[in-house]
């Protein structure tokens, strides 16, 4: 109570709260700790990890659970934090994984400095080394994220193109610096500075819901066949992509830069025919 500067009431509140949604409350000699309910209930989380689409997906079934008991309720409240959870795990690791993902992972853990051998770079298209500070991986731990010490940027590695890992004794040194991209609802990876709006038919909307699950949250449903998607997004690559596929059934709205840029795209691609 005087950590977090409250009252009596406010802490049994707390309490009460935690308890309702699962957990386990301990107290000796005025002490309070929380403790799983058995070791079973932690194999759940230590071998199952969820990307943010596997996620959503399952998040919506929750509520299709049937019973209104109070184990029902329970199950329903413990799975909506479980799926809240972002951990690397290292039971799931040491499974599915490869000895180069480890060897990330305990550099993260550790905190230390590693030299990605031979990595071949799309970008840059060169095969070189690289010194870096891991700190997140992504998607579903095909990709990690570290800062790159000679170029000092924050950059995205996948796993596929390391060569392998070496350890040095180098700690962090840039901390402060590291800051990962967010992922937009077309799975491309940057800020979410882009801007697209588009209406669609019903089959536009089963496709594209199919195809990037995360999309729903952004779709407004005008009619029984008529829908707009208006989101943010870091690249104009994937929903082009999407909108040239299905044309028929697509009404481009905006933004401006984004129909400049499916212009383009149908200007290049005149060659095919």
């Amino acid at each position: 109570m005087d950590f977090l500067g409250i009252n009596k009431s406010a802490f049994y509140e707390y309490r009460n709260e935690l308890i309702s949604i699962g957990f386990n409350i301990f107290q000796k000699d005025g002490r309070f700790w929380i403790e799983s309910d058995n070791e079973r209930g932690n194999l759940l989380s230590n071998l199952l990890y969820f990307t943010e689409e596997e996620a959503y997906i399952l998040s919506k079934t929750i509520d299709t659970i049937e019973g209104h008991s109070i184990c029902v309720q329970k199950l329903k409240q413990k799975l909506v934090s479980f799926l809240n959870r972002e951990k690397v795990v290292e039971a799931y690791l040491k499974k599915e994984k490869s000895a180069i993902v480890l060897s990330l992972n305990k550099a993260k853990s550790e905190r230390k400095q590693v030299l990605l051998i031979d990595y071949s770079s799309g970008n840059s298209q060169t095969v070189r080394n690289r010194q870096v500070e891991p700190f997140e991986f992504k998607d579903d731990f095909n990709l990690v994220w570290a800062y790159d010490t000679e170029l000092e940027e924050n950059r995205q590695f996948k796993i596929c193109r390391i060569g392998d890992i070496a350890e040095t004794p180098f700690p962090w040194k840039f901390e402060r610096m590291h800051h990962s991209m967010p992922v937009d609802v077309f799975r491309n990876t940057g800020e979410l500075n882009k801007q697209v709006e588009f209406s669609m038919n019903l089959r536009a909307y089963n496709l594209l819901v199919e195809e990037y699950p995360l999309t729903e949250r952004h779709i407004t449903k005008l009619t029984k066949n008529k829908f707009v998607l208006k989101s943010a997004v870091a690249k104009y690559e994937g929903p082009a992509r999407f909108v040239l596929g299905i044309a028929e059934d697509i009404s481009l709205v905006g933004d401006d830069r984004f129909l400049e840029f499916v212009k383009k795209k149908i200007e290049k691609n005149k060659n095919l025919f």
